[in-house]
């Protein structure tokens, strides 16, 4: 269960790490911020990803935590109550603990508030 863990955890580094290299930029190349289209494509693309995944997969929570903190990042780009939801993800990812169904629902809330068409998102866990 360690072993598992600590693969969490280096994926989760490589993804925000990966994700905040996308959408920062490269600083020397005169980009300071990403558009709000860079920010929306990366968390939809995150959130596909995250799709994708069996509800149980220990990247799941990384992928959501990756793509929620995108669109955190990124509050010019989306309304209040999209950023609202999302924050409350993010504390919710954050006691769930060792529950796959609460790091699930979390995910699920995410996904639904911040992609164009929330019927891409998981409905079953």
């Amino acid at each position: 269960m360690k072993r598992g863990w600590g693969l969490a955890l280096a994926t989760a580094g490589a993804v925000v790490l990966g994700a905040a290299g996308y959408v920062v930029g490269d600083r020397t190349g005169g980009r300071s911020e990403p558009s709000c289209a860079e920010v929306r494509t990366k968390a939809e693309e995150l959130f596909a990803q995250w799709s994708e995944l069996d509800s149980n997969d220990m990247v799941g929570p990384v992928k959501v935590r990756a793509a929620s903190d995108l669109v955190l990042r990124g509050q010019d780009c989306y309304p209040f109550a999209t950023l609202s939801v999302v924050r409350a993800a993010v504390r919710q990812l954050d006691v769930s603990g060792e529950s796959d169904a609460m790091k699930y629902a979390a995910g699920l809330v995410a996904c639904e508030a911040v992609v164009k068409d929330p019927s891409t998102c998981h409905d079953e866990p």
